[in-house]
């Protein structure tokens, strides 16, 4: 009987094939396009989307909108695409590292040069729908953007059957890790800690904040 391989290692391996079509990016404007998901509300959808567009090689993110409706999300984010991967072989290539049910869509739009990273936050509190989606709406209203995200939940507290122990009234702790970035270099790494910590009080999360200026 032949044996199915997990989601993630699936979207790894998609990935990995479809990360040779295009070549090193250079510093220049790159294809801009925008690409769109549409299937079932999964609290993962989000990170599982930014991880399929960072494993083709050349592709950037910029930046995300996710939308929730009767139990089917939207998800479109702005990717530079280098020479190269046209339309087509984008949209494929992310089609074969979704899970299944994802419907993807690409469309053109224009050119552009893609952010460039300047911090990294982590944000950890119990697990809840949506933390990802509030973080990249909160860093865009302050023209950032979220360029790479990894999501990850504590499942310590479950036995190897997938149910939680009885001793263990908590709710799982979810933690995601996310790579801001920005068009402007000269961005003020203070003030951004400043809107980020905000962000956690009021969303009742656990921030840290790494200013990756600081290591250049």
């Amino acid at each position: 009987q032949q044996q199915r391989r997990p989601p993630q290692q699936t979207m790894l391996l998609s990935a990995r094939r479809v990360a040779r079509l295009a070549p090193a990016v250079h510093s220049r404007a790159l294809s801009k396009v925008v690409a769109t998901i549409t299937g079932p509300c999964n609290k993962e959808a989000l990170s599982t989307f930014t991880r399929a567009i960072d494993g083709i090689g050349g592709c950037k993110l910029g930046g995300s909108r996710s939308m929730e409706l009767s139990g089917t999300v939207s998800i479109s984010s702005v990717v530079f695409v280098p020479e190269g991967l046209d339309n087509h072989e984008l949209s494929h290539a992310l089609q074969c590292a979704l899970p299944p049910r994802y419907v993807v869509s690409v469309q053109e739009s224009g050119e552009g040069n893609a952010p460039q990273a300047f911090a990294r936050v982590t944000v950890t509190g119990a697990e809840r729908m949506g933390i990802l989606a509030e973080l990249a709406d909160y860093a865009e209203s302050r023209s950032l953007q979220v360029s790479t995200m990894l999501a990850t939940t504590d499942a310590s507290r479950y036995g190897a059957d997938g149910i939680e122990g009885t001793d263990d009234d908590e709710d799982p702790i979810y933690t995601a890790t996310c790579t801001l970035a920005s068009h402007s270099p000269e961005e003020d790494a203070p003030w951004v800690r400043n809107e980020i910590y905000e962000f956690g009080e009021k969303a009742e999360l656990t921030v840290t904040f790494e200013d990756l200026t600081a290591q250049a």
